[in-house]
């Protein structure tokens, strides 16, 4: 998710999943009826839910006019909220999905399938953080083919539009994966390494020589405090405890501008499926040319 189109779809997906009616779907707004599980996933006001569900048990649920478009105006809309990156709601939206499907199993449904052979693919999808005194998240998915060991970029993309059942039908053939899991994830993990490593890496050099800049002038700023403790005319042992004093405070900022300035990635894995598709699916997919050697 990059843009705000992508915010909503991510929003209009999630809300179909966990059977949020949507009463309105238009460019950059959407109305939506929370139901109470949701709500209270979503909303956090435990005080409001004991009120609720020992007095008030048949009030209505929750009606909701997110917007994805800061400037927008609706003359129906009630305390309207917008959704972008690092807001609240949307925050809790990302954390409901890791809770609700971070581990799920699925064969895929279909009435052209008869007599098809479904094979096993993990896919996991992760949060991709640039992190420096500015962060920047994108979420990716991948999917590894169990039997060969192929790695596919943007595989979610490639099989939200299908459905999947928790048992395979009767009409077709499963085949047994040859990577177990954990080798799956360590090609994908491989896979995702790499591709950090080829990335374009200015923004880190930015970050790193801004996170110099920012130390000197810290540094600077102490010694000038060394050099006018050093002029007082306070006793020698006060002098030391003070100069003491100014070393510790400077190793604390130093360290707080480091965790908060230096660049770093962060990868963090939130849903993982293991799905069985047919081949078809996977023609034509975005694939990584490493191949699974016996």
């Amino acid at each position: 998710m990059q843009s705000q189109e992508e915010i909503q779809d991510f929003c209009r997906r999630y809300f179909q999943a966990v059977k949020a009616p949507l009463l309105q779907d238009e460019p950059a707004y959407l109305q939506v009826e929370l139901p109470r599980d949701v709500d209270k996933e979503l909303i956090d006001r435990p005080w409001h839910w004991m009120m609720v569900e020992t007095i008030y048990k048949d009030i209505p649920n929750t009606v909701k006019h997110l917007i994805f478009q800061q400037d927008l105006q609706r003359e129906d809309m009630e305390r309207p909220e917008y959704l972008t990156f690092g807001s609240l709601f949307l925050s809790k939206m990302i954390d409901s999905t890791k809770k609700r499907g971070s581990c799920t199993c699925g064969y895929q449904q279909g009435a052209m399938l008869t007599g098809t052979t479904l094979v096993p693919v993990l896919m996991i999808t992760c949060k991709l953080s640039l992190i420096a005194d500015r962060c920047r998240d994108e979420i990716v998915s991948y999917g590894v083919h169990l039997l060969t060991g192929e790695v596919y970029h943007d595989f979610y993309e490639r099989v939200e539009g299908l459905t999947f059942t928790p048992q395979p039908s009767q009409l077709v053939q499963v085949e047994t994966a040859k990577l177990s899991m954990q080798q799956g994830f360590t090609k994908i993990r491989d896979q995702v390494h790499s591709e950090i490593q080829a990335m374009n890496h200015t923004w880190a050099i930015d970050a790193q020589d801004n996170l110099s800049r920012e130390r000197e002038q810290l540094e600077t700023y102490y010694q000038s405090l060394g050099l006018v403790n050093a002029d007082t005319q306070l006793p020698d042992e006060e002098k030391a405890a003070k100069a003491t004093l100014f070393q510790a405070e400077l190793r604390l900022r130093l360290e707080e501008l480091e965790w908060r300035c230096a660049p770093r990635v962060k990868i963090e894995p939130f849903q993982f499926a293991l799905l069985y598709l047919s081949e078809t699916v996977l023609r034509g997919a975005n694939v990584s040319r490493e191949r699974f050697v016996q």
